[in-house]
């Protein structure tokens, strides 16, 4: 980009590239402040100019606040080597990460998130420890701060999958328990508490029935709705096996439009009773809605009513779950109930609805995957995505390793 020119000259990868370079170059002078600062904590340069400390110093020099002063300390001793009044070095917690943000490649948020993540984990020993740091800035590479810190509670499991020995007298107490006492009317009251598994499950039962009518006119609270759906669930276990199913099939929409239009196949105005939709916003709504496409002629008589084939079934729907477990773009920890399943190459196109051409995106990555440059590749029956040249200028493959299990460390 030529820094001469004036921005509205430029183009918007241009820009995007140019914005990218300013955020490398502050990283980079960031570490060398970061650097700066270890030594002038080493020396003690803060006393010797008559401060009580270098939070103090920083406060005057750098206009900084006490609280920012002394995260950017603390950083810096992880970070780079310290020596002691007695002269001993002291080697950097975290020196991959040091190398790392000197080249620009992560932000200040990334280290922070990296010192509480080992923090942590203080039962790791030198080579866990520095595993677990590498496997962090991998990461890093890709996420932003949260999806960073979400992704270091599966570090543990990575880089020490048994965990830290229990200790010999581990207290013993039931995984499951309920207390219920009958009152004099008749009804109950009851406490208790479950496991994970029962617990999941208990969750799962009640979401289809506690939802509030969409008539809008419930007045009942949080709990009240609670109440009332565990009743419900009790009565269909008294009367029937069969629960009701959970993210089945959605709402058939008729979406019409002409002859014409369905030959030319372009992001013309699309008929859905008396709205207009583009035919982009249907493809994204044809991913996963029941869209039952009729075609009309010139009289608007029906040529054809279609079978909505694409519509994904209960069964592949329940496989998505159990392979993306959630929203399969990278760095997303939306659940999979909240998810569309989304078809890799377009049904319109002839993309079969099947599971491996399938993936489970949130709202968010959908509409992000359907307008923007973002690709999706199966590579081994998962999705990966392929980043925009502005985001990544290699373009390589990314994948979710929120949700998808990751091999432990060798």
């Amino acid at each position: 980009m030529d820094t001469t020119a004036s921005l509205w000259q430029t183009s918007d990868t241009e820009l995007v590239d140019a914005h990218t370079a300013v955020v490398q170059r502050q990283r980079q002078l960031y570490a060398e402040e970061l650097r700066l600062v270890a030594e002038m904590e080493s020396r003690g340069v803060a006393t010797k100019l008559g401060y009580s400390n270098t939070p103090a110093l920083l406060m005057h020099t750098a206009r900084l606040s006490r609280t920012e002063a002394r995260r950017r300390i603390a950083q810096a001793a992880d970070l780079y080597a310290t020596t002691t009044p007695t002269g001993s070095m002291i080697d950097p917690v975290l020196p991959q990460t040091a190398n790392v943000l000197a080249r620009g490649e992560v932000g200040s948020e990334h280290v922070d998130v990296i010192r509480k993540t080992l923090a942590n984990l203080p039962h790791l020993d030198a080579e866990q420890r520095t595993t677990a740091e590498q496997v962090m800035l991998t990461r890093a590479a890709e996420d932003d701060p949260k999806a960073l810190d979400r992704f270091g509670f599966r570090i543990r499991d990575i880089v020490d999958p048994d965990g830290p020995p229990p200790p010999e007298e581990e207290p013993k107490r039931p995984a499951r328990m309920l207390r219920r006492h009958i009152r004099r009317d008749g009804s109950m009251e009851f406490k208790g508490h479950l496991d994970l598994e029962s617990a999941q499950l208990f969750e799962n039962l009640l979401k289809p029935f506690e939802k509030p009518p969409p008539e809008g006119n419930d007045t009942r609270g949080y709990a009240e709705r609670a109440g009332d759906a565990f009743a419900d669930v009790l009565r269909m276990a008294a009367n029937c096996p069969d629960l009701p199913a959970h993210n089945g099939a959605r709402t058939e929409i008729a979406v019409t439009l002409s002859f014409e239009h369905l030959k030319r196949a372009l992001d013309d105005m699309v008929l859905p009773g008396d709205q207009q939709l583009t035919a982009r916003e249907a493809r994204l709504l044809a991913c996963d809605g029941h869209i039952l496409p009729a075609v009309l002629d010139g009289d608007s008589k029906p040529l054809d009513v279609a079978v909505p084939a694409y519509a994904t079934p209960a069964h592949i729907r329940r496989g998505l779950y159990l392979r993306d477990k959630g929203c399969a773009f990278p760095a997303c920890d939306r659940p999979g109930s909240v998810c569309d399943s989304h078809h890799v190459a377009h049904w319109a196109q002839g993309g079969p609805t099947e599971m491996d051409n399938m993936a489970l995106l949130c709202p968010h990555h959908h509409r992000l995957v359907h307008n923007s440059e973002w690709q999706i590749k199966m590579i081994e029956g998962r999705p990966w995505f392929i980043p925009p040249a502005y985001v990544d200028s290699s373009r390589t493959p990314r994948r979710n390793h929120i949700h998808t299990p990751i091999p432990s460390a060798a």
